[in-house]
Order: C-alpha cells, then structure tokens, then sequence
C-alpha cells in the first residue's frame, strides 16, 4: 500500500496543505486562509487557536479528497514563517497571540539593545527585541507564562505533546548560537529573558518530535502514534525544496514576502547567515518584507471589477504590464510593511512615484512587476560585494512565480536565467516531504537525493531590450528609497514606540 508524507506549509497569510508520494508529487491539496490582525500600528498578530483549527479542517479536506487511509500517511512536517511568538502554559494553552514576523513595535527595545551591544545588529520586528518589549509592556505575561513557543512549535505540542523548539527556527529568535547548536546564555543575558521560558530540546527538521497523539489523531483523522517530525521555517525548506543542497545553488522566492538564498558549506559570523536542513550546510538569506503582496495589492486596488466578474486578474497584470513601453517612467518602492534588506527600516512604506493625469492601470502594473525585481537586485547587489556572485543556478519558487511576467520582469533586472520549479507553489511543502523521507531514512545519502530528483519546470533567460531600462532607472529607485526613508522616519515616527 502506497505511503504519503503529510505536508502543511504556513505562510503569513494561509496554509498549504500537501499530501505527498515518493516521487515528490502532489497528490491532494489545498490552499486555507487565515486571518491577521493589525490592532495598533506596526503590529500584526494572529490567534493560534484559530490556526490550529485551519490544520485539522486542511487535513481532512485532502484525506477525503484523496481517498487515502488515514494509515497510508507516513509521517508530518510542518514549516511556519519564523520569528514568532507565542507564550503558552504547561498545557500548551495560548496565553497571547500569535505575535508574527512582520511585527515591528519593538523599535526602542531595540535600539537598546544595539546601544548595549555597541552596533546596530537588531530592529523592531526581531524576536528578541519583541521578547524586550513584552518585559517592559506585559511583565504579568512573562510572570505566569510557562514556555515560549513559535507557531511552528505551537503546532508541533498540540500534535505530540511535546513542547520544542526546531533548530533552523531557533536561529530566528537570535537567543541561539547556531554554529554550537545551543541556547546561548550571554544572549539571556544581555535581553533579560528568563532562560527558564525557552524550551530546552531543539530539534533537527528530519528528526522525530513525537507520535500523534489519540486527541490529535481525532482531530485531524490521521492514525494515532504516526510520526511527526521537526520540519523547518519557511526558507529554510525552501532551501529543499529548491534542491538548493549543493554550495552555490540559489534561489528567489516570491510569495508574500520576497528573498535571495544562496546555500554555502562554511560557516559565517555575518547576519545573513541561516543553518540549512542538511547537517554541515548554510545558507546566505536576504529579505524584503513585500513581494507578492505588492502584487496582491495591486490586484486589489486597481482589478476591482474584474475580481468581481470572476476573471482571471493575474493574466491581466502580465498582459497589460508587457504592453507598456520600455521608456515609461513611474516607479514603485515595495515596502508595504517596511524595509528589511539590505537596509532595515521599520518605517519606510511603499510609494508609487511620478504618477500623472494619463498612466495607466498597464504602467502602474510595471512598476509593481519592476519595484519587486529592483529590491531582488539589490539583495544581488548587496550580496555580490560581500560574496561575490558565482552561483550555480538560480531557481524560482512561490505563488508569485506562476505570474510568467513576474518571473521575466526579474530575470531581466537581475541580468541571471531563472529556472522554476515543477510546483513553485509546493515548494516548500515538497521541502516538508523530504525532511521526513530522511527522518524515515529512506534515502541512503540523505539530502543528496534531491540532487537527482528534483524537478524543474522552465527557464526564464534576460531580454537583452530591457538592459538599457532597468540601467536607467535601477539608481532612481535606490535614490528614492533614501530620499523618501526621511520622510516616512518623520511620517511614522511613533511607529514601534
């Protein structure tokens, strides 16, 4: 009888749920939103009860939709967006919400604590910088909490039962020393975190958290004491599910947020550096808060009526941007929820510019496709001066990547052919799949199976009538983007404080 693995990637704005077979394809999915909450400004929380009630009705949508038995699933992995924060009681009961990675009211927290560390190393929306912010905010919240959680380990307890933290994730809270694999204690230190709160087991992504249990298996009607493994935050099974497992394979993500990846076998002591999924690799990680999302907003604000008459707005963003013309001159900063690479700024936002009486909805579409793909180049740019630039491949993964003009529009800005994956869209859940095909040790060399099977779609090569355009306005988008910071700085000010 066939095995699947069960799969459930959780982005910032809903859940991919996958039931996977052994050839990394997708037998049955599904896609469910979640709500998130902007109760003050620069805050941006979720209810992890809610969340967890999405995971069972996702599961049993795909179970029924495959016509699997619950005991064909070989095991769970779940992947979440890092960096965020749940405080929980011995229980597992939520005692806040779900506090999410684009959260940035810690801005004074941190700033302390780059005064205290004497460099500027943390911003609003770090971990540790929030953790700072709840001892000064809600000291009646640490007091009684028992653990701190992310959602991914939220997830994981109500699940097994077990409380833990997953070793690629435990990196974002910037409480942890990746390259010892430990907690490290001169962090506790120089926060105040009480040390007790953070759960002492770390785990591995291919490594068994625990077996459902009997609640948890009439939840989600999966077979009771099926294995449940570690799994990863979201780019690092990216990483996976990219097949980036090999020093200089990189790869862009567009989904929500947009980022650059570029795996590496040496270790680092630079920010950009994240522990990969496969033992004794890394990955160099460079991220702007808004990639897809700038495309969704634009879809929301200016395809309203097609939305409405059930038409396909995606098609109609890559055919009226590919019309525009190549001397068209209104541009975009893709900073709907602030800047985070290569310069970090809680308080930047987003700007159309140089808009008049005669645009049109076409050359607004091209900034949107343009601005995403300006912020990739300087990821590359910033990236190139501290790296270097010799890669392997660059692949494509993420919603936005079924937007063929999306992935053009970056192909041409970046000057780098981009190879998609066969599910752009699952990537991560097929990432999911293979952490716990190793935990099942079902592949003799580990990791290095992906190096053959892993399947790719097309390949996106530059347009060399498009240099002389990006050329030209690529240093007008930087120059902007620091003219315009100052005013957004004065603008939002009281953001974060």
């Amino acid at each position: 009888m066939k095995q699947f693995s069960l799969t459930f990637d959780f982005g910032s704005g809903s859940v991919k749920a996958a039931l996977i077979d052994n050839n990394h394809r997708i037998l049955a999915s599904c896609n469910k939103p979640y709500l998130t909450y902007f109760p003050k400004m620069n805050w941006a929380v979720q209810e992890p009860e809610s969340i967890w009630s999405i995971m069972q009705e996702a599961t049993l949508e795909i179970i029924h939709a495959s016509g699997i038995l619950p005991t064909q699933i070989k095991g769970i992995a779940i992947s979440h967006t890092g960096s965020s924060i749940i405080f929980v009681d011995q229980f597992g009961n939520a005692l806040s919400e779900c506090v999410m990675w684009m959260d940035g009211r810690a801005v004074i927290q941190a700033n302390r604590l780059n005064k205290l560390i004497g460099k500027d190393l943390y911003t609003g929306k770090n971990v540790i910088a929030k953790l700072c912010w709840f001892m000064e905010k809600q000291p009646e919240l640490i007091a009684s909490a028992y653990k701190l959680l992310d959602l991914q380990g939220y997830l994981l307890y109500h699940m097994t039962g077990q409380m833990v933290y997953e070793f690629t994730s435990a990196r974002t809270t910037r409480l942890f020393d990746v390259y010892k694999g430990c907690w490290d204690e001169s962090k506790f230190d120089i926060s105040g975190f009480p040390r007790r709160l953070v759960p002492e087991r770390v785990v591995r992504s291919d490594e068994t958290v625990g077996y459902l249990t009997s609640k948890a298996s009439r939840l989600l009607g999966v077979a009771e004491g099926t294995p449940v493994f570690g799994g990863c935050n979201d780019h690092a099974t990216a990483v996976l599910g990219a097949a980036c497992v090999q020093p200089g394979d990189a790869h862009i993500y567009i989904g929500t947020s947009a980022w650059l990846a570029v795996t590496a076998n040496d270790y680092q002591d630079v920010d950009t550096i994240r522990p990969s999924p496969v033992p004794g690799q890394w990955y160099h990680y460079l991220e702007t808060d808004s990639g897809g999302a700038c495309i969704d907003y634009l879809i929301k604000t200016y395809y309203q009526k097609e939305i409405a008459e059930n038409m396909d707005a995606y098609s109609l963003v890559g055919d009226e941007s590919t019309g525009v013309s190549s001397y068209a001159k209104v541009l975009f900063l893709p900073f709907l929820t602030g800047a985070s690479a290569p310069i970090s700024d809680v308080r930047v936002r987003a700007s159309l510019l140089n808009i008049e009486a005669s645009t049109s909805r076409g050359q607004i579409a091209r900034a949107v496709l343009d601005g995403v793909g300006f912020n990739l180049l300087w990821l590359k740019e910033f990236y190139t001066s501290k790296q270097g630039w010799n890669i392997n491949s660059l692949r494509g993964i993420g919603g936005g990547i079924m937007l063929p003009e999306s992935v053009q529009t970056i192909a041409n800005i970046l000057g780098d052919p981009i190879t998609t994956m066969r599910d752009p869209r699952f990537a991560g859940n097929i990432g999911l799949a293979v952490c716990i095909e190793v935990g099942l040790k079902e592949h003799p060399n580990g990791y290095d199976a992906l190096k053959t099977s892993a399947a790719f779609d097309r390949t996106f090569y530059p347009q060399d009538e498009f240099r002389e355009r990006y050329d030209r306005l690529y240093p007008i988008y930087k120059s902007a983007f620091y003219a315009l910071s100052k005013i957004y700085n004065k603008l939002n000010e009281e953001k974060g404080e």
